[in-house]
């Protein structure tokens, strides 16, 4: 392998042996990652061009084939990291585009609506209780979010469950697969 002689200028020249002499081994290099020789190839040229277009100046030709080798291994990573991502949109396209998500969004949606039509229909204090438990708090919280003591929230909570469910008797199994 030739030596470069001018370190640190761009010579077209010194350039061209290098790329004679390292491409097909980066080639291989590259392959090894994506098993796809055409790929490995464009992502062995991209290497070069990017050391070509770097304000880096090396001391040596190891240091350049470092350079060659780190960004190739990095193209490579950018490439896989680029097909999950590309992968797991499709995905989310297929489902999205699905008539069972349509189905299953239109069978959920309509599902909640009976189950806070229902809820409008307790009395106000037990609205506000059955409301703050969806949203996650627990019944010291609510408690304390409405002033009034842990024992009445629990009273007022089952006793809207119980409202809740003569309400709700006829949708009984449609509600159980969505809660």
């Amino acid at each position: 392998m030739r030596t470069i002689l001018k370190i640190g200028k761009k010579n077209k020249q010194d350039f061209k042996f290098l790329f004679n002499d390292f491409f097909p081994l980066l080639v291989l290099f590259v392959d090894r990652y994506l098993n796809d020789e055409d790929k490995s190839a464009d992502v062995a040229q991209e290497s070069f061009i990017r050391l070509w277009k770097s304000s880096n100046t090396f001391d040596s030709n190891d240091k350049r084939k470092s350079f060659l080798y780190t960004t190739a291994r990095n193209i490579c990573l950018n490439e896989f990291r680029h097909d999950v991502v590309v992968d797991e949109h499709n995905t989310v396209v297929k489902c999205l585009d699905s008539d069972i998500f349509f189905r299953d969004n239109i069978i959920e949606e309509e599902t909640y609506s009976l189950v806070y039509s229902a809820i409008d229909k307790l009395a106000p204090q037990s609205k506000k209780i059955i409301l703050l438990s969806l949203r996650g708090y627990g019944n010291i919280e609510i408690a304390e979010e409405l002033n009034i003591s842990v024992n009445t929230v629990r009273t007022l909570k089952q006793n809207a469950y119980k409202k809740l469910k003569s309400f709700l008797h006829d949708y009984f199994y449609l509600i159980t697969v969505f809660f």
